[in-house]
């Protein structure tokens, strides 16, 4: 199935995710990871693309874990995978949205959306200087590697100053290279707008495809919702009749 129009996915992912953060069951998050699985393999998401973005999960998911075990238990063990069922499925989400999406069309579709123009421009420097700081990184790396320098043991007091003194330029010299980008905006005319020319209006069926998401998303929960509800009755009336004969 083709990937609808940036703008569609847009609006339609931002719902998505809002809708599938606000259940506090365990069952519903399952429920919404497996919607989330459906719609990157409908729509041809590559799976190499979504593992990218899955990874960072992995530690948070570790930490989360022991802290919330530790403290509170098996409680405290259903919060964690209920935390970490929720961030997986906005990974997911994010995964849809920005496949075969540049930074720039991003921005751009935000703008057509009417966001405020501080979350674009906040948005797009921080994407670019996060662009920057990991080309400071590789140059640092490479300059380091070719003076011979290994790091065999990071609990070596010299390797730790070592590290120390490359971190500490390597915050310097990103913040020189990003008062430059700066500078050169400047120079170039801008003023704090975001000038864009306007698409075309896209198709309807694109979307009606990203209502039916939306609807398809809310129908699940509800009966699932439903479900839940049904379970916690019988319980109850379980309870009462029993205690109704030990009366």
């Amino acid at each position: 199935m083709r990937l609808p129009s940036l703008k569609v996915r847009v609006l339609s992912g931002l719902i998505l995710i809002i809708l599938g953060v606000i259940p506090k069951s365990l069952t519903i998050i399952v429920t919404d990871l497996v919607f989330g699985f459906v719609i990157l393999t409908c729509f041809q998401v590559s799976l190499r693309y979504a593992l990218k973005r899955f990874l960072f999960i992995v530690p948070f998911f570790v930490v989360s874990t022991f802290m919330l075990v530790l403290v509170e238990g098996y409680d405290g063990f259903v919060k964690a995978e209920i935390y970490t069922g929720r961030l997986l499925y906005v990974a997911m989400i994010l995964s849809f949205i920005m496949y075969q999406t540049t930074n720039e069309s991003l921005l751009k579709v935000l703008h057509q959306l009417k966001i405020p123009s501080i979350f674009i421009e906040l948005a797009f420097f921080t994407l670019r200087f996060t662009d920057v700081f990991k080309v400071e990184i590789r140059n640092m790396h490479l300059s380091i590697r070719s003076k011979g320098f290994q790091t065999v043991n990071f609990f070596n007091v010299k390797t730790i100053k070592i590290l120390g003194h490359l971190l500490g330029s390597m915050l310097v010299r990103s913040l020189q290279r990003s008062e430059r980008i700066y500078l050169g905006m400047q120079s170039r005319g801008y003023n704090g707008q975001i000038l864009h020319i306007e698409n075309e209006k896209l198709p309807k069926i694109e979307w009606v495809c990203g209502a039916l998401l939306i609807f398809i998303l809310i129908f699940i929960q509800f009966l699932q919702l439903i479900k839940e509800n049904e379970q916690q009755l019988s319980v109850q009336m379980e309870l009462e009749n029993q205690q109704s004969s030990i009366i």
